[in-house]
């Protein structure tokens, strides 16, 4: 059996922005910076054996406090990156849909195959993901703490519980969260969702 404790990255500058980053990237706002440094400390009594992040920046930014806590390296996958958004990169949902209107629509429906030009669809998205995650519990580790971002945290929210696409999104893609799934023998639970208890120490604004 393998813990995964899965942390979504700290706010970034664009978040603030609602901008899509896809694999772009945007660096942590002072609050994220916090966030981060608030994740590092409710992980740092954690036994974890091993962590693991996404190669873009804002991950990597997100890890290093937790690594600084815990003493560990941290591995880059790129398998855990967010989904590649291709030409809708940078831009607001507004400006998504003014400038590309047909694939607004698409997107919006979440078509599980849909992948616009430059990106991937949600279906290569899941299994990248879930790839990743079962070749992790396939090493035998106990405990490991994956830090990733929001599209990918409800890809892997979806494989856990059986979720289609089809189905609107009721749960929190926090950032900073921390989020419990337990896999063995190729079965995924659920432990825990959108931890942010570690974001409420009044010596940090988080607002």
């Amino acid at each position: 059996m393998t813990h995964f404790l899965i942390v979504r990255h700290g706010e970034t500058l664009w978040n603030r922005e609602h901008r899509i980053q896809g694999q772009l990237d945007s660096a942590l706002s002072p609050t994220g910076l916090a966030q981060a440094e608030a994740v590092g400390r409710r992980l740092r009594e954690e036994k974890i054996d091993l962590l693991v992040s996404s190669d873009l920046g804002r991950t990597l930014q997100t890890a290093a406090p937790i690594a600084a806590a815990t003493g560990l390296v941290i591995t880059q996958d790129a398998r855990l990156r967010e989904r590649s958004f291709g030409i809708f990169e940078g831009l607001t949902p507004e400006q998504i849909h003014e400038r590309f209107p047909d694939d607004y629509e698409r997107w919006q429906a979440r078509e599980p195959d849909f992948a616009m030009q430059g990106g991937e669809s949600l279906a290569q998205l899941r299994a990248r993901l879930s790839a990743c995650v079962e070749e992790i519990a396939a090493r035998g580790f106990a405990k490991v703490a994956l830090v990733t971002h929001g599209g990918a945290l409800d890809a892997l929210y979806r494989t856990a519980t059986g979720t289609p696409y089809s189905t609107t999104r009721n749960w929190a893609l926090a950032n900073a969260s921390i989020n419990d799934i337990v896999v063995e023998n190729g079965q995924w639970q659920i432990r825990g969702w959108g931890d942010i208890a570690h974001l409420t120490s009044s010596e940090d604004d988080f607002a």
